[in-house]
C-alpha cells in the first residue's frame, strides 16, 4: 500500500473506548434474552481505514477448539450513530490529580477479572499489572500528548481535508477540536503500549459492573501486548493505511469478544441493565459529532469483533493465536474473512496519471494513500446510502489509490482510481449507489450543462466529476475548485 501520512496510528493508547458507543454493540450483541456488552471506538484513531457498523457478533460465545460445536453469530446490523462534535480544546489541567492506587479489596477483585479472563483467552501475563482507577482529567491528560506530536497533527489535518473535500464534514468543523471533546469527554478506559499502564475511569472501595467490564476488555489488550507485542506490530504497519486498519480491528475486535464472553459468563441481566446507562453528558459528545467520525471510530470494534468471532469459530483461541502470527493485510480481509483464508490482497495499487499537470500550473500533490473497502463503504453510507446497499457497493473493492493536491493559492482538489474485482459487475453496483447517494445527499446537487447532465454535483468541499473507465471499469473522482477542473481530474483519471 501506499505510504499514508494519516494512516490509523496506534498512538501510545491503543485501546481507548467510548462510553456511548457501547449500546450499539450491546443492542447487537442480545442473545436469548441476554445482552452481552461490547464497547466502542478508538478516539485516537481517526482515520479513513475503517468501514460500516455491520458486523454480525454472537450474543455470549462459549469458547471451544471444536468447530463442529461452535455457536452459530446471529446476523444484527448496527446502524452507525451520527454527527461529530463540536469540540472544545479545554483539556486535563498541567497538573492532572493523582492516581487513585487500588485498594487493597479492590486489587484483589481486579486481580480475580484478570485471572477469568486470562482462562477465557487462555493466555497469561507475567508479573503484576500496572493498573490505575483514574478520573476523566487523567485519562485525557494521557491522549493529550499524542494531540503535541507534530506528525499526529498532520494526520488529523489531513484527515480533516480529505473529509471536507468529499463532502462528509462541514466545512466549518475542526476535527481537532473533535478529538479533543472525544478525549475530554467520553473515554472511560486505556491500555498504554508504552509504559504498560492500564487506566481505568473509577473511585470507591468496590468495582462498579461497568468497571469490571472496562477493565476485562482493557486486560485483553494488556495479554495481547505481553503475548504478541501490539506496539511492535503497529510500528511495522505505520506506513501502510490498509495493514493498520487491519491490525486495530483485530486488536479492538478481540478485546470487545472476550469482553463479551466475560460479560455472559459472569453478569446477571440486572448487571447488564446497568451497563446500559450512561452519563447524558458522554452521550452528548457522541450525538455531536459527524456521522462519518463515528462510523470510523466504530468499525474496529463493531467489525472487528465480527471478524474474531469467524476465526474462533474455525479452531477457539489457538485459532486466533495464529491470527497473530500471519495478520491481516487489508480491511477487506477484516471485513470478508474467506479472504483472509485465501490471503487475497492487491499486490499493488493503480498508478496515478499527474493529476497536478492535469490541473494545470499552480498545482501539487500534498499527499496519497489508499481507501480501501472499509472507508469506500463509510463514505457511501455517510452521503446517505442504507448500510448494506453500501457494503454491498464497496464489496467487490479489489485496490485503489488517491492523492489530495493543493494549489499555490491555497486550494484543494482530490483524485481517486478504484479497481474492481469483476469490472462488469462490481464497479456497476458502486456507480449506481455513489451517483443515487449523491442525488439524494443535502449537501450535493448535480450540475447539468446545456441540454446534457453531466456527472458532477456541486458540493461543499468543491465540484465533484465521477466516470468509469469504458475499457477497464475502474471507478475515477474528481474532486476541484470548478466543474472545469473536476471534468479534467476525471478525464486524466478515466482516460486509457
Amino acid at each position: 500500500m501506499a505510504p499514508s501520512s494519516h494512516n490509523q496510528r496506534f498512538r501510545k493508547a491503543s485501546a481507548v473506548m467510548l462510553a456511548g458507543l457501547v449500546v450499539l454493540v450491546a443492542a447487537a450483541c442480545a442473545s436469548e434474552g441476554v445482552i452481552a456488552p461490547s464497547r466502542v471506538a478508538t478516539a485516537t484513531t481517526i482515520a479513513p481505514t475503517v468501514l460500516p457498523a455491520t458486523a454480525t457478533p454472537i450474543g455470549v460465545p462459549e469458547p471451544t477448539a471444536d468447530a463442529s460445536t461452535a455457536p452459530v453469530p446471529a446476523t444484527v446490523t448496527s446502524e452507525p450513530m451520527t454527527p461529530t462534535s463540536t469540540a472544545v480544546a479545554t483539556l486535563a489541567p498541567e497538573t492532572p490529580t493523582p492516581p487513585v492506587q487500588p485498594s487493597i479489596g479492590r486489587s484483589v477483585e481486579l486481580a480475580r477479572i484478570g485471572a477469568l479472563v486470562s482462562e477465557i483467552r487462555e493466555l497469561s501475563e507475567a508479573g503484576t499489572p500496572n493498573v490505575e482507577l483514574v478520573d476523566k482529567d487523567r485519562i485525557a491528560s494521557e491522549l493529550a500528548e499524542d494531540l503535541e506530536d507534530p506528525e499526529v497533527l498532520a494526520d488529523i489535518a489531513d484527515l480533516e481535508l480529505l473529509l471536507k473535500l468529499l463532502g462528509l464534514i462541514p466545512q466549518d468543523e475542526d476535527l481537532l477540536d473533535i478529538e479533543r471533546r472525544l478525549l475530554e469527554g467520553a473515554v472511560i478506559g486505556l491500555y498504554n503500549t508504552e509504559t504498560g499502564e492500564l487506566l481505568v475511569l473509577g473511585d470507591g472501595d468496590e468495582v462498579s459492573v461497568k468497571e469490571e467490564s472496562v477493565y476485562s476488555h482493557e486486560y485483553t489488550h494488556l495479554l495481547q501486548d505481553v503475548n504478541f507485542g501490539i506496539k511492535a506490530l503497529a510500528d511495522e504497519a505505520e506506513d501502510d493505511s490498509e495493514r493498520s486498519g487491519a491490525l486495530q480491528a483485530l486488536v479492538e475486535g478481540e478485546a470487545t469478544f472476550i469482553e463479551a464472553i466475560y460479560a455472559g459468563r459472569h453478569f446477571s441481566n440486572d448487571e447488564f441493565a446497568e451497563l446500559l446507562v450512561f452519563d447524558p453528558e458522554d452521550i452528548a459528545v457522541l450525538e455531536a459529532t459527524p456521522d462519518v467520525l463515528v462510523s470510523l471510530l466504530q468499525w474496529p470494534y463493531t467489525v472487528g469483533f465480527a471478524f474474531v468471532n469467524s476465526i474462533w469459530q474455525q479452531g477457539g483461541m489457538s485459532a486466533i493465536d495464529a491470527v497473530w502470527g500471519d495478520l491481516p493485510e487489508t480491511t477487506e480481509q477484516i471485513i470478508h474473512p474467506e479472504k483472509y483464508a485465501l490471503n487475497e490482497f492487491p499486490a499493488a495499487v493503480p498508478v496515478l496519471p499527474d493529476l497536478a499537470a492535469a490541473l494545470g500550473g499552480g498545482w501539487e500533490e500534498r499527499y496519497t494513500d489508499v481507501l480501501g473497502e472499509a472507508f469506500i463503504s463509510i463514505w457511501l453510507e455517510s452521503l446517505g446510502a442504507d448500510g448494506l446497499s453500501a457494503a454491498q457497493a464497496a464489496a467487490g473493492w479489489g485496490s485503489d489509490s488517491y492523492v489530495v493536491l493543493e494549489s499555490s493559492t491555497g486550494e484543494t482538489a482530490f483524485g481517486v482510481s478504484i479497481e474492481w474485482d469483476e469490472p462488469g459487475t462490481d464497479a456497476l453496483q458502486f456507480s449506481t449507489a455513489l451517483e443515487q447517494s449523491l442525488d439524494d445527499s443535502a449537501v450535493f446537487g448535480r450540475i447539468e450543462r446545456g441540454d446534457v447532465t453531466t456527472a458532477l454535483w456541486m458540493g461543499q468541499g468543491g465540484v465533484l466529476a465521477f466516470g468509469l473507465n469504458e475499457t477497464t471499469g475502474a471507478a475515477g473522482v474528481g474532486v476541484a475548485p470548478t466543474a472545469d477542473e473536476a471534468a479534467a481530474l476525471l478525464g486524466a483519471l478515466t482516460r486509457d
